[in-house]
């Protein structure tokens, strides 16, 4: 009678593959969940004023950065033609759009008047269920606006993020280091 033989083993042969497949899964699934990279809506165009004191924002979270610029006509050099326009121009990140839109502080149709950044800033810190957005009081707003920006324009975006009720408003600055003998 006639023995059959096992067959000889081949060792360090493991098959990698369906590993190699599962790594792949876990790469796509925390580049599709995490928050590398997030855009926070500033425009890169505006130059803030600068400083040398100042507190750096590490927590974005619960934040809308508003970009406050002057849309009155300026020369070639940078000056302004004329200041006729009494509103500034206020652009974010809203309705998970990808780029800036305008929010216009105040529109009159004859006799009524809508505020759609006051609409804005309330959905965010007091919830809109009809888009199931929960209340949120630690809202946050980023303020980015021109250095040579009129306060008079700027106090309008104040104003609405108080009667909004923010409880936590932020200025972006450019920070510059102190020269020596200044005080600070």
């Amino acid at each position: 009678m006639k023995k059959h033989m096992m067959p000889a083993m081949k060792e360090g042969g493991v098959n990698v593959t369906p590993l190699i497949d599962i790594v792949m899964c876990l790469i796509i699934f925390f580049m599709l969940v995490a928050k590398i990279g997030v855009a926070t809506g500033a425009d890169s165009k505006i130059e803030p004023p600068s400083t040398i004191l100042g507190t750096k924002i590490e927590d974005m979270g619960n934040t809308l950065t508003l970009n406050v610029t002057d849309p009155n006509p300026r020369d070639e050099s940078g000056n302004f033609l004329s200041r006729h326009l009494k509103q500034p121009e206020v652009r974010a990140l809203i309705d998970g759009s990808t780029q800036p839109r305008e929010i216009k502080i105040e529109q009159n149709f004859g006799s009524v008047t809508d505020q759609p950044l006051l609409r804005v800033l309330k959905a965010a810190v007091e919830g809109d269920p009809k888009k199931n957005v929960q209340p949120n009081p630690n809202f946050k707003v980023i303020i980015l606006a021109e250095k040579d920006l009129q306060y008079s324009m700027l106090e309008q975006v104040l104003v609405t993020c108080a009667q909004a009720k923010v409880k936590n408003v932020n200025f972006q600055t450019r920070q510059v280091k102190a020269e020596a003998g200044a005080p600070g």
